[in-house]
């Protein structure tokens, strides 16, 4: 991304076309950046991670097809083929590559913009659900999976590592008893060893930060000698 505009690679060894082309998109609001040739799109994506790449199948020094290959190696940004070929088996080789669509010269600049967006809303779609999937909810507390933090009416606890990671275990098992040889070597990746202070610890400071005790929305209760349990309210 450059700022908060999503960015397109093309890929096309028409100057013309490929300055027309990132004229139309920078309208719509795109960043874009023309590479001429392979090598110089391969080093473009060496310093940039493009939303969408729209390649050119013949290129003075190799194929889109390769390309496409290698980059889907690094990357899930959609594929948009924009080629002179326009044979069956060039359309089913493009789509075999990991293209996303494909559409031939010349081509309808309206088109050409409408299936642009199409591709990078699908993009934003993915990204929405792939975000709401990591998070958990559980009364005042948020879970954030990708950051490894937890909030507590919108403050951060400022959990540690472990801490976090007790919780996390015992959030996503409401409800049900965790022994503590389970939560330690889930934890610790280690066996416990018949000592639970460590774990213990780190419980009392996990129900600190959270203000468990001044709180009836949750609870993390501890039968002696077996295990906690996380409870919502």
């Amino acid at each position: 991304m450059i700022g908060e505009k999503p960015l397109i690679l093309i890929v096309e060894d028409d100057e013309d076309l490929a300055k027309l082309n990132a004229r139309l998109l920078m309208r719509q609001g795109y960043s874009a950046l023309i590479a001429y040739c392979a090598a110089d799109a391969r080093e473009i994506v060496k310093d940039n991670e493009p939303d969408l790449f729209i390649l050119d199948i013949a290129l003075p020094d190799g194929d889109g097809l390769t390309l496409c290959n290698e980059f889907r190696e690094d990357s899930d940004a959609p594929v948009l083929f924009l080629t002179g070929k326009s044979s069956l088996n060039d359309k089913v080789s493009g789509l075999d590559a990991g293209g996303d669509y494909y559409l031939t010269k010349p081509h309808d600049n309206k088109e050409f913009i409408a299936v642009v967006q199409s591709l990078l809303r699908r993009v934003e779609r993915t990204k929405e659900m792939i975000a709401e999937a990591s998070v958990i909810t559980k009364g005042p507390l948020t879970l954030k999976l990708n950051e490894k933090k937890v909030y507590v009416d919108g403050q951060d606890a400022e959990l540690t590592a472990k801490e976090y990671s007790v919780l996390q275990l015992l959030v996503e098992n409401e409800g049900s008893e965790l022994t503590y040889e389970e939560l330690y070597k889930a934890v610790w990746e280690a066996p416990m060893n018949g000592d639970s202070s460590a774990l213990r610890k780190q419980i009392s400071r996990v129900k600190k930060k959270l203000g468990e005790e001044n709180t009836d929305d949750f609870a993390i209760l501890n039968e002696h000698g077996k295990g906690y349990t996380f409870y919502l309210g």
